[in-house]
């Protein structure tokens, strides 16, 4: 592969929407998360490599490499401004791609489902180790946590004799975008699905409201990161009821 393809089809306007319509949406959601947080995808698309990926496309397409292209990537950098992204788009009727790192390169990476899409990368600015407990082995982390950062932080921490990582084949992946994909890594703890503890997820509608599952849910709670339930049904299996 080439180091850049230029769009020959230009900027990847969503369907429905004006090029005009579009730029004006652009301009207000650089207001609101900072003009240096929004980049328009309309020059060139850069391949770039597995530890320095690209988040507007998948750089080993199987199809035209720009059909699945987004028109812009969006660095949201709090949950405020993943929920403002989330009114944002309903607002202006933008399809939104949420990323967390984009580096499952094997199942189409960043490339977003829906053509001029905005993708939504969690990963570069929401990257924080929020905490490691060495008592209960849990970790609270942000999607750009990435499983190499993890062990780093357990080394930093001298924690290395009394906890690891479970990796997967590539530890340049985020461990939440790992876990939300079913991935799987080599220890005990290698079915990441079955050994996540709880979610903090913006739901799509008008509103972006934030909900906790598991324990997460129950106000004042310290069991959120070790006991993967709470009261009532388990939420993240509801849809597939």
């Amino acid at each position: 592969m080439p180091d850049t393809t230029p769009l020959a089809r230009g900027l990847p306007v969503p369907q429905g929407i004006s090029k005009s319509a579009f730029l004006a949406a652009i301009a207000e959601l650089q207001t609101l998360l900072g003009p240096s947080n929004v980049e328009l995808n309309d020059k060139e698309l850069r391949n770039g490599w597995y530890m320095e990926h690209p988040n507007t496309h998948d750089m080993m397409p199987l199809l035209s490499s720009e059909e699945f292209v987004a028109s812009a990537v969006a660095y949201p950098g709090s949950v405020e401004d993943v929920q403002a992204v989330v009114r944002w788009a309903n607002k202006h009727f933008v399809p939104i791609f949420p990323i967390s790192m984009g580096r499952n390169l094997g199942y189409g990476g960043a490339a977003p489902r829906v053509r001029g899409s905005v993708t939504l990368d969690l990963g570069r600015r929401m990257n924080r180790i929020l905490d490691i407990n060495a008592e209960d082995y849990t970790c609270l982390v942000e999607p750009g946590v990435s499983f190499y950062a993890l062990h780093e932080e357990i080394q930093r921490r001298g924690l290395g004799d009394k906890m690891w990582i479970d990796t997967p084949d590539l530890g340049g992946g985020s461990v939440v975008g790992n876990t939300l994909d079913r991935g799987v890594g080599y220890t005990p703890y290698g079915d990441h699905w079955a050994a996540h503890s709880g979610l903090e997820v913006v739901l799509p509608g008008e509103e972006a409201r934030l909900v906790r599952t598991g324990m997460g849910a129950l106000e004042g709670a310290n069991t959120w990161q070790c006991f993967p339930y709470g009261f009532g049904p388990v939420s993240e299996y509801v849809g597939s009821a």
